[in-house]
């Protein structure tokens, strides 16, 4: 069990006891655990497994170690269990509501008997909750709206790094099999989509066989993670794991490897483009490979590589991330090659970095070693400024205090060097959340629109567009506040407040955040059309979540950014040079 899960089950914990009614420090202790354990940059499962114990955890006591270590090694909390049985199942469900927390759970449970969502809905619709102690009539069309918008939500499908960190696991489990010469993941995971269904794996033997399939498939059904066989075939098998994903392996003959792994990956659309056009020119295209068809005779003519099935319809080859028939075949038959998009080797900085001095996990010098040892020659510290108090945002003074710490590692560190900035907070009126001295000498500004998502359209846009035309600002973080599966994007006109950036030379982050992956690829596309510029960033809270990039990367490689379009993918000169610094 990993550090996110672990996180999960204390903060889970925690909200069930405030429900309850619980001493208000052993709610905190796992709330503020759950947070500790999140942003630790060292994963608590390969220590513990490594070492037979588990190092002393800043904040975290004797108690709450031993439930560490029974999720570490039972894959479960007997605490945990026993709290989730004794609730109602609707009680936990409502936590998801945007702006609902225990303590409206709580009140709804205990004085109107609401245990589910629907119970909510039908309260809220028929007036039931607005005299209910610090409710009124706003706060229960609020809760209205929240409902609405979870509902809208994906829920039975799961964050891309959830399904890349499992496939990649299994790859990993697999490669040690003797009989696999070939092995792929597949379907929406490799085009790089924020949210997936369940995971398709394909593989080759070195040399095909009944044994050999059968050697394969014994091997994958002893992968430690898996929680039930659901089915198992000639040449395909489906498991669910613990974490409940559904990951289905296929066995293929290496000849038609390439035929399978297109059209496995999609997308659906893509795929019915790529047989219409083959249909045109005599041809069949199916995962078993391409088929010069003369009357009843069809003879294989492609299918060991993706670049041959390309190649066969007269196109070059289309990397995953591009097949969503948005255009790419019609590029591709008219230039004969692909724009060459961004790589993760292009970036050489990460522009949005957190420390212990807000809500990180390590300390200034230790973050900076990381990305300079990463092979990174610049990096930005934006630590939060002071509205956000939950994260211990910085004051003017704290600002300037940390400026003094940044001089001196920036001595020890160069050439490296470590840029002075903060993660702004955007107030309700487009202020922003520090003085004008302060921001003034900051060298990156990032604005965010953390609070007041509620606003009305017009508000929201009048807001946004105040602070990108401030002229402090140089990127607008996670532009629409999103987080995936849970909170729906902030309303704004996305046109004039992306246009106004272009204009003031201020960049659209990526932000590569696995639960915000902020901005989407649309809404990337979109803001290229009016020439705007991006940075892509990983919004880090300790020097583990540096490998957050590679979903950015991937966002952008969707939007056909190549490295021109990406601020972090200059030089430390170049970018001072485009920000007009000395």
């Amino acid at each position: 069990m990993d550090n996110q899960k672990i996180a999960t089950v204390f903060g889970e914990i925690g909200d069930m006891l405030d429900i309850q009614g619980a001493d208000f420090f052993r709610v905190n202790a796992y709330r503020r655990s759950a947070q500790v354990i999140e942003h630790l940059p060292h994963d608590l499962h390969d220590s513990y497994l490594r070492t037979g114990e588990l190092e002393k955890i800043p904040g975290i006591g004797v108690e709450l170690t031993k439930k560490i270590i029974e999720l570490i090694t039972r894959g479960r909390c007997e605490f945990h269990e026993e709290l989730v049985a004794s609730f109602p199942k609707g009680l936990l469900e409502m936590l998801h509501l945007r702006s609902v927390g225990p303590k409206k759970v709580k009140l709804f449970f205990g004085t109107l008997g609401i245990s589910n969502l629907d119970q909510l809905k039908k309260a809220a619709a028929t007036g039931q909750l607005r005299d209910l102690p610090k409710m009124g009539e706003k706060s229960e069309s609020e809760i209205l709206k929240a409902i609405e918008e979870y509902e809208q939500m994906p829920h039975g499908r799961r964050l891309l790094h959830v399904g890349m960190t499992e496939a990649q696991k299994i790859l990993e489990y697999l490669r040690g099999c003797p009989e696999i010469s070939l092995i792929q993941y597949a379907g929406s995971l490799r085009r790089g989509v924020e949210t997936i269904g369940d995971v398709d794996i394909l593989c080759a033997p070195k040399k095909m066989s009944d044994a050999a399939v059968g050697n394969i498939m014994d091997f994958y059904a002893k992968y430690d993670e898996i929680s039930m066989i659901m089915n198992r075939g000639e040449t395909k098998s489906s498991v669910l794991l613990k974490t409940g994903l559904q990951v289905d392996l296929r066995v293929l003959e290496s000849k038609i490897f390439g035929a399978a792994l297109h059209y496995f990956t999609g997308s659906k659309a893509h795929n019915i483009r790529i047989r219409d056009r083959a249909k045109h020119m005599g041809l069949k295209v199916s995962e078993y490979g391409v088929f010069k068809v003369a009357g009843e005779e069809e003879t294989l003519v492609a299918g060991a590589t993706e670049e041959e099935i390309f190649h066969s319809v007269g196109l070059p080859y289309i990397i995953p991330e591009m097949r969503e028939d948005r255009g790419e075949i019609e590029y591709g038959l008219q230039f004969g090659t692909m724009p060459s998009v961004v790589e993760h080797d292009d970036l050489r900085a990460d522009l949005h970095t957190h420390s212990r001095w807000s809500d990180g996990s390590e300390e200034i010098e230790d973050l900076a070693k990381a990305y300079k040892k990463a092979g990174f020659s610049h990096m930005a510290l934006t630590d939060h400024s002071k509205l956000m108090g939950v994260t211990a945002g910085l004051t003017d003074e704290r600002a300037t205090e940390q400026w003094e710490e940044i001089d001196e590692i920036n001595k020890e560190l160069a050439p490296f060097r470590i840029l002075k900035g903060s993660e702004v907070d955007i107030l309700k009126d487009g202020s922003l959340d520090f003085s004008e001295k302060i921001l003034k000498k900051l060298e990156v500004v990032n604005a965010s629109a953390h609070l007041y998502h509620g606003l009305p359209e017009d508000e929201q846009t009048r807001r946004m567009l105040s602070a990108v035309t401030s002229g402090y600002v140089k990127i607008l973080s996670h532009p629409t506040g999103r987080l995936i599966n849970e909170r729906k994007p902030i309303a704004f006109d996305m046109e004039a407040v992306f246009k106004a950036c272009a204009d003031h030379h201020v960049a659209l982050e990526i932000n590569s955040s696995p639960d915000r992956m902020d901005l989407n690829d649309t809404h990337v596309r979109l803001a290229k059309s009016l020439g705007c510029t991006f940075a892509i960033n990983s919004d880090a809270h300790n020097s583990s979540h540096m490998h957050y990039l590679t979903y950015g990367v991937l966002t952008a490689r969707r939007a056909w950014l190549t490295k021109e379009d990406i601020i972090n993918t200059m030089s430390l000169k170049e970018l001072l040079k485009y920000w007009k610094l000395k």
